[in-house]
């Protein structure tokens, strides 16, 4: 047998790794952040869950008192015949019926709009009523040559057209002035204008003529509706004018165009858009069932927003996308606490720790439900910071540690509240946020000897014993 000394514990190349050492602490630390994602992404279906009972909520109010509303028309149809091709064998073949449509020459529209909240348990949306006042004027002059020299037009079979998108909000009968007299409107709508636009109402037409085509026809009709959310219009004419105005302060103006004036403030809106029919994509009189013109009036609707600022699930939504943030901003304390003041903090107590993070947002949903979100946030982050400095007091060794711990975790929890009002900087000033961190944690940690910081009892020992000698 060799009778060589035995070597030294430290010259095996293969050694355990010691219980206390900070290369396995900070392993341990990564793996449970990484666990925090599973409640982080529960409390983001608690979310969803509850804002998807909101939005049904919204819905049901809807159904009940007016959907979204879009204004379409007035728009006149003429009814036409031409003949059809002969059958093979001779017999004969009845006319086919053909439509024509026609949008009018000058189109004015001026809507007032008064909104209001609707409630229902703990969800509520917006609602309103609007007065319409629709005028202009029908100039047909040589659109019926668009039916063909062949076809027979049926001027006495004319209908005026003018769609809603939820008709069932119609609140008083309405009657249209047409050239002097005044016609009432019955309910319904022609052929593929009610399947795309909704059911309406329309009237006969009187007195329409070849000869009475060539002249300008003029309208003028009030409505009366119930909508909620939105309100959208066309631009049907060949000069189109619109003017809205609410006592809603909170409008969003969206759609194909925008408006060219508009005045917003505490007391409401006004908004006026002037549009050309040269900004669309469809004439001003077609042949029903050519061309998918009814498409392209759809996508030309435009509009406003009755917009209500962020509510609470956005916001508890966008707030929990900084959870692991937070998460990772307690630890990196945590282990600094260990490093710097030779603490021993165990996984477990990070754990609750984490939870007491997690926590928060549950906190902040259910009280925003009942109080609003920015007391809720206020409440939540108190009730947490204060949880968990009274829980660190033992763990850290004093309330000094404890106080400091609970100061920075208020502070960001105001940081975060701040960023989420300033959309626009948000992304600027987290960053800017995030790298301050940062520095500050390199310049704490700068001198720190970590390989010092390691507890100082042997831990390494061979995996086998030597051979004896």
């Amino acid at each position: 047998m060799s009778n060589d000394p035995v070597p030294p514990a430290a010259a095996w190349p293969v050694r355990r790794l010691r219980a206390g050492s900070p290369a396995l602490k900070v392993l341990a630390i990564v793996l449970l952040t990484i666990a925090f994602l599973l409640p982080v992404f529960l409390v983001y279906d608690v979310i969803g869950e509850r804002e998807d009972r909101y939005r049904s909520v919204v819905a049901e109010i809807g159904g009940s008192w007016g959907g979204p509303q879009r204004v379409t028309g007035p728009v006149l149809v003429v009814p036409f015949r031409v003949p059809s091709p002969p059958h093979p064998d001779g017999t004969a073949v009845p006319p086919m019926e053909r439509q024509l449509v026609i949008l009018p020459d000058r189109y004015e529209v001026e809507a007032k709009a008064t909104p209001e909240t609707r409630k229902r348990g703990l969800f509520e949306t917006v609602v309103y009523t609007v007065d319409l006042a629709l005028s202009g004027q029908f100039l047909i002059g040589d659109a019926a040559a668009l039916a063909g020299p062949e076809a027979t037009i049926d001027w006495a079979g004319a209908t005026l057209y003018v769609g809603v998108a939820d008709p069932r909000s119609i609140r008083e009968g309405a009657s249209l002035r047409w050239g002097g007299r005044d016609l009432p409107f019955q309910p319904g709508a022609p052929g593929e204008l009610g399947q795309r636009f909704g059911a309406g109402m329309t009237l006969r037409v009187p007195g329409l003529s070849a000869a009475s085509a060539q002249t300008a026809i003029p309208f003028s009709t009030t409505l009366r509706l119930n909508g909620s959310q939105r309100l959208d219009f066309l631009p049907l004419g060949r000069s189109t004018r619109v003017t809205a105005s609410s006592n809603w302060p909170d409008p969003s103006f969206d759609g194909a165009f925008l408006p060219v004036r508009s005045s917003i403030g505490p007391q409401g809106f006004t908004a006026e858009w002037e549009l050309s029919y040269f900004g669309r994509g469809y004439p001003q009189a077609w042949v029903g069932g050519e061309g998918d013109y009814l498409s392209a009036v759809s996508g030309s609707a435009f509009g406003v927003r009755f917009f209500q600022p962020v509510n609470a699930y956005q916001q508890t939504e966008r707030s929990a996308k900084y959870g692991m943030l937070f998460i990772v901003f307690t630890f990196t304390l945590f282990f600094l606490f260990e490093a710097v003041a030779r603490l021993r903090i165990h996984v477990f107590q990070y754990g609750l720790v984490g939870l007491s993070l997690c926590l928060f947002y549950l906190l902040l949903l259910s009280f925003a439900e009942q109080i609003g979100f920015a007391a809720a946030y206020g409440v939540g982050a108190a009730a947490v910071v204060a949880q968990i400095v009274l829980y660190c007091r033992p763990v850290l060794g004093t309330w000094k540690r404890s106080l400091v711990l609970g100061a920075l975790l208020a502070i960001l929890y105001g940081a975060l509240y701040a960023l989420m009002q300033l959309e626009d900087l948000a992304l600027l000033l987290g960053s800017v946020g995030l790298f301050l961190a940062l520095s500050g944690v390199m310049y704490v940690t700068r001198r720190i000897d970590w390989y010092a910081a390691a507890p100082t009892t042997p831990a390494a020992v061979p995996d086998s014993e030597p051979p004896a000698s």
